[in-house]
C-alpha cells in the first residue's frame, strides 16, 4: 500500500473550498502529505496535494516526472477568506534502477513550503518480501502450493513465468494474469522435486511498464 513518509494512506480527492476568514490572522499550510513526504511504488501515476492558505498561491515542481495539472498552479484568495484546495499530483513510471525524489513547491506571502514525493523503482509485492535488492520464494522439495502477494496501482498489469516453457512449477487456474489496479494473490502448484538440485524459475510481475522478477526456488529432496 502507499505510505507517507512516513505515515498514512491517501484518499484522492479534489476540491475547493473558500471560507471566510477571522482577520486577525493569516496562514498557509500543506495538509497534504504531511510531515516529510510521501512514498509511492513504482508504478504509482496519481496521488495528491492538499493545502489551506489566505494568501494567493502559486504551485511548482522540481522534477519532470511528477507534474501538476497546468490548471490548477496557481490562485487568488479574495481579502477577508481563506482557500482548502487538494489537487492531484501526477507521476510518470519509475523504470529507472534507483529510487527518486520529487518535490512539490508551494509558493505563498512571499515564502515557500515544500513537499517531498520519493517514488520507489520497484513493486508493491507483498510476499515474498524484498531482501538483498530482489525477491525469493523458497520451497522444499515436497511442497505443492505456495502463493505470491502483491498490489498493483496501474490497470496495465502483467504476470507470467519468464520462461513459457517450465513445467515444475505453475500458475493455479484461478490466478489473475492481468486487470485493473488492486490486491492479489496468485496461487502457485509445484511438482515435487525428485532431485537432490536446487531448481529456480522466475515470475515476472510487469506493471505500468516496470518489471519485477519474483524468483521461485525448490529445493531438492535429501539425500539421506
Amino acid at each position: 500500500m502507499k505510505k507517507s513518509l512516513f505515515f498514512g494512506l491517501l484518499i484522492v480527492v479534489l476540491f475547493v473550498g473558500c471560507n471566510e476568514k477571522d482577520p486577525s490572522y493569516d496562514f498557509a499550510q500543506i495538509y497534504y502529505p504531511s510531515g516529510t513526504g510521501l512514498s509511492i511504488y513504482a508504478d504509482d501515476l496519481q496521488d495528491s496535494l492538499k493545502f489551506a492558505t489566505t494568501y494567493d498561491w502559486l504551485l511548482t515542481t522540481s522534477d519532470s516526472w511528477l507534474s501538476i495539472d497546468a490548471d490548477t498552479l496557481g490562485g487568488v484568495v479574495p481579502d477577508g477568506y481563506y482557500m482548502v484546495q487538494e489537487y492531484a499530483v501526477n507521476f510518470e513510471p519509475n523504470t529507472t534502477d534507483t529510487v527518486r525524489l520529487g518535490y512539490v513547491y508551494f509558493h505563498a506571502d512571499g515564502k515557500v513550503l515544500m513537499t517531498c514525493y520519493m517514488q520507489y523503482h520497484y513493486l508493491d509485492i507483498d510476499r515474498p518480501s524484498r531482501r538483498n535488492y530482489r525477491y525469493e520464494l523458497t520451497d522444499s522439495a515436497t511442497q505443492d502450493r505456495d502463493s505470491i502477494i502483491f498490489n498493483t496501482y496501474s490497470d496495465d498489469w502483467t504476470l507470467a513465468f519468464s520462461d513459457s516453457t517450465v513445467e515444475w512449477v505453475r500458475l493455479a487456474d484461478d490466478t489473475k494474469t492481468t486487470g485493473k489496479a488492486g490486491s492479489f494473490t496468485a496461487g502457485l502448484e509445484l511438482d515435487k522435486n525428485e532431485t537432490t538440485s536446487t531448481r529456480e524459475a522466475v515470475l515476472q510481475l510487469v506493471s505500468a511498464g516496470v518489471v519485477c522478477d519474483i524468483t521461485v526456488k525448490q529445493t531438492g529432496k535429501s539425500s539421506n
